[in-house]
């Protein structure tokens, strides 16, 4: 049974300093562009009548939106600076002469790593969505004053692999649909069998209410018969309202619980495609993961330059992120355009790191 030593938690204290400041400088890093936009809105708050304060609100909020990067580049950070500190105080020769090899120093970067992943993970699953979506809020209605949408047009969904539902007009705030088209086709040869035409749809009693319509079955040859004329009917289609508002949620603001919701509802009901859908649902876990293998990475360069301080560490970080956010920002988009599966779309990076982090572990360990 592993053990945990006085080097495991002196290894373990080391990291946690360099890592807080790792976060709070990428922080700044990442918070330059909101700032701009932030500073642009307050100068010309007067002009606009917007409140300094939703400004502030926005920005704060904001910085959740790439914050998710800041917990793998703080981890290079950290044990770039620890391992490169060890390296040239020569605590890596006494360690080593001690018959402590470099993978058992790597036991309490792991566990470090490990940490970060879940809190990362955990930041990305319930603080990022919240925040992405609450800066849209404030953005829309305090800075650009926005009014709310009361209405869409030409609002087209699929309700089932073999019916589809068109609405001229879609009333939110009532839950009224306006000229309401419900086509149904032949499940094996995909031809047009029924079609629905009512003025008003309404949401009452947990089921749809449709008024003034007609139905017309077709044949083989898109002849249509008239059915029947109708004043109301009761037709069962699984839409709730909800379902006729147009999907304005960004990728960042969905929950991996949410991604997967959409996923099964877009299977469940024969949609076109989730590619996207899929890349992202991956992707939620791809980046935090990012945390273990830039410990092994960061400790296998700074083992190697001993001389590497603060600021060359800093610096060492940035080329790497962004050498891996190049990688993993082609490889997303090479899955959602299909090149690529959605699963190598969003690991790809990790995996060429994770390689990389292999050779550089060997080199250090001969």
């Amino acid at each position: 049974m592993f053990k945990v030593k006085v080097i495991d938690r002196y290894i373990f204290r080391e990291l946690l300093g360099p890592y807080i400041f790792g976060m709070l400088g990428f922080i700044v890093v990442i918070s330059i562009d909101p700032m701009i936009y932030a500073m642009k809105n307050v100068i010309t708050s007067d002009n606009r009548n917007v409140d300094p304060f939703a400004v502030l609100k926005w920005f704060t909020y904001s910085l959740a939106t790439d914050m998710i990067f800041t917990f793998p580049m703080a981890m290079l950070l950290a044990t770039l600076l620890v391992f490169g500190r060890f390296s040239n105080d020569s605590e890596l020769v006494a360690l080593r002469a001690g018959g402590v090899s470099f993978f058992r120093l790597c036991y309490p970067v792991m566990a470090f790593a490990v940490i970060s992943t879940l809190v990362a993970f955990l930041f990305g699953e319930f603080v990022s969505p919240y925040a992405v979506s609450r800066s849209q809020q404030i953005k829309r209605t305090e800075i650009l004053k926005l009014l709310p949408i009361m209405g869409q047009e030409n609002v087209y969904i699929k309700d089932s692999p073999d019916r589809t539902i068109y609405v001229e007009r879609v009333d939110n705030v009532n839950n009224i649909l306006t000229n309401v088209i419900i086509s149904e086709y032949d499940h094996k040869t995909d031809l047009l069998k029924r079609r629905v035409f009512a003025k008003t749809g309404r949401f009452s009693s947990n089921k749809w209410l449709f008024q003034d319509g007609v139905i017309y079955d077709y044949d083989d040859k898109f002849n249509a018969k008239l059915v029947c004329n109708f004043s109301a009917r009761d037709l069962a289609i699984e839409q709730k309202p909800t379902d006729f508002k147009r999907d304005e949620e960004t990728y960042q603001e969905l929950s991996m619980r949410r991604l997967k919701q959409k996923i099964s509802y877009a299977y469940e009901h024969g949609l076109a495609d989730v590619t996207g859908l899929l890349v992202e649902f991956y992707v939620k876990t791809s980046i935090p993961f990012a945390c273990f293998i830039f410990g092994i990475i960061g400790a296998t360069l700074g083992t190697s330059n001993s001389r590497s301080g603060a600021f060359i560490g800093f610096g060492i970080s940035i080329v790497i992120i962004f050498i891996y956010y190049v990688i993993f920002s082609i490889s997303r988009s090479l899955g959602k355009n299909g090149t690529i599966s959605p699963l190598l779309a969003a690991w790809l990076q990790n995996i060429i790191f994770l390689v990389a982090a292999f050779f550089l572990a060997m080199r250090v360990k001969n």
